[in-house]
């Protein structure tokens, strides 16, 4: 056998030259071949080396001094039927296939090639574990390659592998290892206080102190520092009180808090803060410019007005039969044939608003030749009198089911208040005190100061959703006014948040604001509905989630709720679907309605008109943003084209600008009144379609909520085929709350709804573990 055995040998090993001679075989690395040994013959037997299957040594350990008349059984890789035999006289060296990796790892590591060393090693542990040496080379690799991540700058790797070493090996290279994770650990404590990252930097100094304690210098040095930035914090704070400056204090107190919760000094300290100046800093992603607690379209101005101004009536909760309002001045009531609205003043509210005064302003806004003067209140407005002087009668022209709805009006304080307009005869509990780029505070009014009420509120404006996020986990702000749905998931798991949605959703849609031939034409305005795949944009890019309660597509723009039992979807016709995507019929709608105006162009004598870019204005937020780019970029696909203006911060309609549609978000909460402010006649989509303007007069001629009803299903259908609005989404807003902000409970209408019952109280921080 071992004549063959040469035989083979060199029949194999002249094979494996010409094969070399004839084609370049590139073998694939030495862990993703089958297992095989290698022997080399000395030069007197031919000095050839050759693949044999694994040998089978005890151990896999190689004979250290066998005798030179043995022979070795071997199965060559590229013979495998048969056994062959060779003299260990004729062998140089056996290299065993798990030694070959391994010596490949040593190599590896000695190049820096750090990754194909741990790929090496990976393959050794799994398939080798009792391996001789194994784990010492486990215990350089980590060690080497911990020293060249640290090179590079990968501080949490560089830590996670010394980790690993210092508790699997704690004998190796012991001093070495903690200094190197002292370095390593004082590096990124450095890094996340330079970034403004205190909480990274707590936990990794809480982690190594459970895990370590004193037997690591970084560890009292960092608790050492913190102490003082802690110490240096509370002089700041103290010195801004003593200079009044209670808005800076209460952030150093905060910051100071944030370092150390469990810190006496810091505890009594904020308490003293939040006795003398209670604040709550809310972070808006929407700027407040105009003040208007009613707004229909504009979510700031609704937001802050509701701080500034009272309205003379305010929706507070929808109901089953409408919605519930508070009256700003006392109590009302609705006669049983809904023609008489009686008006009952309260004299402890103290306003300065009486009877008779009250009766003006209710007889000025039906007066055609009025500054005030409200349309739709002089549609069912008939005559008012004071039968005493704390009630006010209002006779109505015929049955209303809702015409207090119709008074959500905010009173001037009189002639010569235009630069103060914050000023009004019904005063909200705070007045504006300063305004910037990015904050503006709300001082609370001496007439509504209540012990422990916040005495001021900041609006911190954000552009950037993830910046407001972080700012409110770090305690910057105490509340974030508009969440995501994924940053809403996130935030609910903290216990030192709550996240609420608000009670009722808001509407988006599309609005034609400009007279273009295209704008105007039905079939093009439907063609665009066609050309936008909604339900993947809202539930992708927009909200990241397939969950109903966080937005669903809809039909009109009137709410559904959570479905048709919702009493505040009494408007909504489940029998109208939503236009679904067909960017084929997109395209003949267009050319359709190319053909339509070009006929009517030609019936007048007039050039055809040019279909031109369109321009989509939108609010100044990201939601509506990315909404107006994603609905840009789907119209391209069929020919049309259009780009994106972004209203000025704290804007939703600007008449000024020049735009074909603009994106508004409303607040349709009482859609049998509001339907008449969006497209009625001084609506903010004015719509002078004869079948629309019918619908709307058979509207305010409803005697009773089912001809109600019946007049607001009839307009959905209506809406849908004349689409003088292009109705998108309903989407489920929400807010999150830092829990030392007491009072603010449930799910409110808007959030500074039930703001008289705030109270902050930021020692509870201490239990929540910030």
């Amino acid at each position: 056998m071992c004549v063959a055995w040469a035989v083979v040998w060199g029949a194999a090993g002249q094979g494996s030259c010409f094969a070399q001679e004839e084609i370049e075989v590139v073998e694939p690395p030495l862990i993703d071949q089958q297992p095989f040994d290698l022997i080399t013959l000395k030069p007197a037997a031919g000095g050839d080396s050759v693949k044999v299957l694994t040998l089978p040594f005890p151990g896999r350990v190689v004979p250290s001094n066998p005798k030179e008349t043995e022979k070795l059984p071997v199965v060559l890789v590229r013979f495998q039927e048969r056994k062959y035999e060779v003299l260990w006289r004729d062998i140089e060296r056996v290299e065993l296939y798990e030694q070959r990796i391994y010596q490949q790892a040593l190599d590896a590591m000695e190049n820096k090639d750090f990754i194909g060393a741990f790929q090496n090693l990976s393959f050794l542990m799994k398939n080798y574990p009792g391996m001789r040496q194994l784990e010492s080379l486990r215990q350089e690799f980590l060690f080497r390659s911990a020293v060249e991540l640290y090179t590079s700058g990968a501080l949490p790797q560089t830590l996670s592998a010394l980790e690993e070493l210092k508790e699997t090996a704690p004998g190796y290279r012991a001093a070495a290892v903690n200094g190197a994770l002292s370095r390593v650990a004082d590096s990124m404590m450095g890094e996340y206080l330079k970034n403004g990252d205190l909480s990274s930097a707590k936990k990794i100094l809480k982690r190594l102190n459970d895990q370590y304690g004193a037997s690591l210098p970084v560890v009292k040095q960092w608790q050492a520092k913190l102490e003082a930035m802690a110490q240096a914090k509370r002089r700041e704070a103290v010195a801004l009180m003593e200079a009044q400056d209670y808005r800076a204090a209460r952030k150093a107190a905060v910051d100071m808090l944030s370092i150390l919760p469990d810190l006496k000094e810091a505890q009594d300290l904020i308490n003293e803060i939040n006795r003398i100046h209670p604040m709550v800093r809310v972070g808006v992603m929407q700027r407040s410019r105009e003040l208007d607690p009613a707004s229909l379209v504009n979510w700031p101005a609704r937001r802050a007005g509701s701080l500034v101004y009272q309205s003379l009536f305010d929706f507070v909760e929808s109901g089953p039969e409408g919605g519930k309002y508070r009256f700003a001045l006392g109590t009302y009531a609705l006669s049983d044939d809904r023609q008489q609205l009686i008006l009952s003043l309260d004299p402890s509210l103290e306003s300065n608003i009486n009877a008779y005064d009250l009766a003006q302003i209710l007889l000025e806004r039906a007066e055609l030749d009025s500054d005030d003067y409200d349309a739709s209140w002089a549609a069912i407005f008939r005559s008012v009198s004071v039968p005493s002087s704390q009630q006010v009668l209002v006779q109505l022209k015929r049955p209303n089911v809702l015409p207090h709805a119709l008074l959500q009006w905010t009173i001037p304080a009189g002639e010569g208040d235009a630069s103060e307009p914050q000023e009004s005869k019904l005063p909200g509990e705070y007045r504006i005190a300063t305004q910037d780029e990015t904050e503006t505070s709300f001082k609370i009014r001496p007439a509504a100061a209540q012990r422990g009420a916040p005495v001021e509120i900041v609006e911190v404006f954000y552009t950037d959703p993830k910046l407001a996020v972080n700012d409110l986990l770090r305690g910057e702000i105490d509340l974030l006014d508009q969440l995501y749905p994924a940053d809403a998931k996130r935030l609910a798991a903290d216990p030192r948040l709550r996240v609420a949605a608000y009670s009722l959703p808001t509407t988006h849609m599309l609005i034609p604001v400009s007279d273009d031939p295209y704008v105007q034409n039905t079939k093009f305005r439907r063609a665009l509905l066609y050309a936008t795949n909604r339900e993947a944009m809202l539930t992708g890019e927009l909200l990241n989630s397939q969950d109903w309660d966080d937005g669903r597509l809809v039909s009109g723009p009137f709410p559904l709720g959570n479905g048709e039992s919702d009493p505040l979807a009494y408007a909504y016709n489940p029998e109208v679907k939503p236009i679904e995507y067909s960017p084929q019929l997109a395209k003949l709608l267009v050319v359709m309605a190319e053909k339509e105006l070009d006929k009517a162009a030609e019936k007048q004598h007039k050039p055809t008109p040019e279909r031109k870019q369109l321009v989509i204005a939108c609010p100044d937020f990201e939601f509506a943003r990315v909404a107006v780019q994603g609905m840009i970029q789907q119209w391209q696909n069929v020919g049309i084209a259009a780009e994106m203006l972004v209203l000025p911060p704290g804007e939703s309609v600007d008449e000024s600008i020049e735009c074909d549609f603009v994106y508004v978000i409303t607040t349709m909460w009482e859609p049998a009144t509001d339907i008449e402010r969006l497209l009625g006649g001084d609506g903010i989509a004015t719509s002078d379609n004869p079948f629309i303007v019918q619908a709307l007069e058979q509207l305010r001629a409803a005697r009773n909520w089912r001809e109600v009803r019946d007049a607001m299903q009839n307009l959905h259908q209506l809406i849908d085929y004349h689409l003088p609005v292009l109705p998108l989404w309903q989407v489920t807003d929400r807010f999150a709350v830092s829990r030392y902000v007491e009072g603010l409970e449930g799910r409110p209408v808007s959030l500074y709804q039930d703001v008289d019952a705030w109270r902050v109280n930021l020692g509870i921080e201490k239990t929540l573990g910030r």
